[in-house]
């Protein structure tokens, strides 16, 4: 340990430091040519990532347990007998991807904290904008007892219109009350649309699924194709087995405002060949639902008084994270993500009361607030099993779907509300959900449905193109600001190519990427399927986070993974041999000539997703396959 007092810069930047300072901390950098021996934060959380999530996940858990007059959170968070909101809250989903990203600096600070530990620190300077950050460091400074100074640094201007600026200035309430008057009129289409055929089906099996992502050709004719799902509906109507599939409706291409699902949603009920039965959550829109809603929005404002005693405690109960934790607390009990919570949770009751009885349900699980009111409702309505199924896989930081140990083997109030199976699709998921602390009595093997396309043949890259030119695919992400970090380091070292380098640019279906915007890159784009792109190619390079990159992966397709410092690791690929990753430029070139220059090492799907066509695991599941004379009985 150095025993001499020191000065330590926290430098918030992506941008390089000034010179001058004796010993500096990188917060979102991996290096910087000014100083060779400066502390890397996202470097100190890929060496320690296991023990720092382990960290952050007790945290969130003990937050439930804390005492208020004699109850614990979770208790006064039970706003009807079979329904406890606390499971709905940001801080439980802790969507550290999209919704809540300052757990990325949450991450950081426990990071820091070990770094104080080994380091006589005496004071820091703290370089950044970050109200929420600068609130932080100044508790864990008073907790640790070291002087801070700040540094302000000029705050990116944002690209939000006037309007988006002046809607984020108004109180909780009323952004909540907004959007949730503008949501309502916005689906209000959809109101009563499959009702009545959901009320009289003949189905016993439920999918609860998203009204996204379908096979455009497929919806022209009426016809329900999912991407999600593959080909299962159709092996469900050979197999005589009425399905009932209930939609959360989700704008896009293919749909792009409620009328056109609600005439979709009447085209499917009626080519379903009588064994389809499709709504989507709002058709059971009413005036009741709305009422009940804002009911139980009185009652969470009931419960925010009670835990006032919280928010009066500045040093104690959420340590040097009060900032963000009482920013997702305050949004998950008065603000939009309130409303649109409990107006989920009354529309599944709605829905689910109406339902005649099921024996199963199944639902896409990415563990999001809606699914444990889903969870919650499905139960209390007495419906039989119900099965999540993770579509793609899981990320190591992807927080959604990891709980401190406890929650799974606690009281039952205590316990955050789950399926009575996850359906994981291959050996990978299944080790994933194991080392996140299930139990393996809770999940039950299918195929990968949408990576069967994976088993067929003319799908297999061979690698052998035309040498006189690279073809790269570039993968985009579903949120605009990891797609422009991911073509902006592209654009930079795109001059600096040794080989011929061709791209074909792919975007996320909610994530356009227009090409005058990188006006240095040639490039082609296109939204066919990533199946038939892939076969193409010589190289895939990917987003921080787009579950194309294990697409590419089994396809045999060498992967280069932008490694964003200024997020966690959020790549499905963390940790797989022969993945390069790339956070600037210099490194996307390096690492371009390297797989260039080696041969790539063939994998086989098989060894991560289960991928047969037939889909014997599934129909296992369903019941729908005798097993040595009988049914069976999940």
């Amino acid at each position: 340990m150095n025993q001499k007092k020191q000065t330590f810069l926290i430098w918030d930047s992506v941008e390089t430091p000034e010179s001058g300072y004796h010993k500096v901390v990188l917060w979102k950098s991996f290096s910087c040519k000014v100083y060779s021996d400066a502390i890397s934060i996202p470097n100190v959380i890929e060496d320690n990532a296991v023990e720092l999530k382990k960290q952050y996940l007790k945290f969130i858990y003990d937050i439930g347990e804390k005492k208020i007059e004699g109850q614990s959170v979770i208790d006064h968070m039970q706003i009807h007998q079979n329904f406890n909101y606390w499971w709905m809250t940001l801080i439980i989903e802790k969507c550290n991807y999209s919704k809540s990203t300052w757990i990325n600096d949450a991450i950081r600070l426990l990071a820091f904290e070990k770094i104080i530990k080994k380091e006589n620190i005496h004071k820091i300077t703290l370089a950044t904008s970050n109200d929420l950050l600068i609130k932080s460091f100044r508790l864990l400074c008073l907790k640790t007892q070291i002087e801070i100074e700040l540094q302000h640094m000029p705050n990116v201007e944002s690209s939000k219109s006037k309007f988006r600026r002046f809607y984020a200035l108004l109180p909780l309430s009323l952004q909540a009350i907004a959007s949730f008057s503008f949501n309502i009129v916005r689906r209000w289409p959809l109101k009563g649309v499959g009702l009545k055929e959901w009320k009289s089906t003949t189905g016993e099996i439920t999918f609860i699924s998203y009204f996204f992502n379908l096979v455009p050709e497929s919806a022209e004719k009426g016809h329900y194709k999912s991407r999600y799902w593959a080909h299962l509906p159709d092996l469900l109507i050979q197999e005589n087995i009425s399905t009932n599939w209930l939609h959360k409706y989700v704008k896009d291409s293919v749909l792009p405002s409620a009328k056109k699902a609600a005439e979709l949603i009447r085209k499917f009920n009626k080519s379903g060949e009588c064994k389809q039965t499709h709504a989507t959550l709002d058709s059971f829109l009413g005036w009741k639902v709305i009422w009940n809603t804002l009911l139980d929005w009185g009652r969470l404002f009931k419960v925010g008084r009670k835990i006032r005693g919280l928010y009066a405690n500045k040093n104690d109960d959420f340590g040097y994270f009060r900032p963000y934790i009482m920013l997702d607390l305050n949004e998950s009990l008065y603000g939009r993500t309130a409303l649109g919570n409990l107006l989920n949770f009354n529309l599944f009751k709605e829905a689910l009361r109406l339902l005649p009885q099921q024996k199963k349900g199944i639902y896409l699980q990415e563990n999001q607030g809606w699914e444990s009111s889903l969870i919650q409702v499905w139960e209390a309505a007495g419906h039989g099993n119900l099965i999540g199924v993770p579509h793609s896989t899981v990320r190591f930081w992807d927080l959604r779907y990891y709980f401190d140990s406890r929650s799974y083997y606690g009281k039952n109030s205590k316990q955050f509300p789950r399926p009575k199976k996850i359906a994981v699709n291959g050996q990978l998921m299944h080790n994933n959900y194991i080392d996140g602390g299930y139990n393996k009595s809770e999940l039950v093997d299918v195929e990968a449905l949408r990576y069967l396309y994976l088993n067929k043949d003319d799908n297999k890259n061979d690698n052998s193109h035309n040498n006189d030119s690279t073809m790269v695919l570039v993968l985009g992400d579903y949120l605009a600001e990891n797609t422009h970090y991911q073509m902006r380091i592209l654009e930079t070292a795109y001059s600096s190519f040794s080989t011929n380098i061709t791209l074909l640019v792919k975007p996320h279906p909610n994530c356009p990427i227009i090409p005058s915007k990188y006006p240095r890159l040639k490039m082609e784009v296109t939204m066919d399927f990533i199946s038939s792109l892939l076969p193409k190619c010589n190289i895939a390079y990917t987003s921080n986070a787009t579950s194309a990159a294990i697409d590419a992966y089994c396809a045999n397709v060498p992967v280069i993974s932008v490694l964003n410092p200024q997020t966690l690791n959020m790549s499905l690929l963390m940790g797989f041999e022969g993945v390069e990753f790339a956070s600037n430029a210099d490194e996307l070139v390096n690492a371009i000539n390297n797989i260039s220059a080696n041969k790539f090492s063939k994998i086989e799907p098989e060894n991560i997703f289960w991928v047969d066509q037939k889909l014997s695991m599934w129909k296992r599941l369903l019941g729908i396959e005798n097993i040595n004379g009988g049914k069976n009985a999940y």
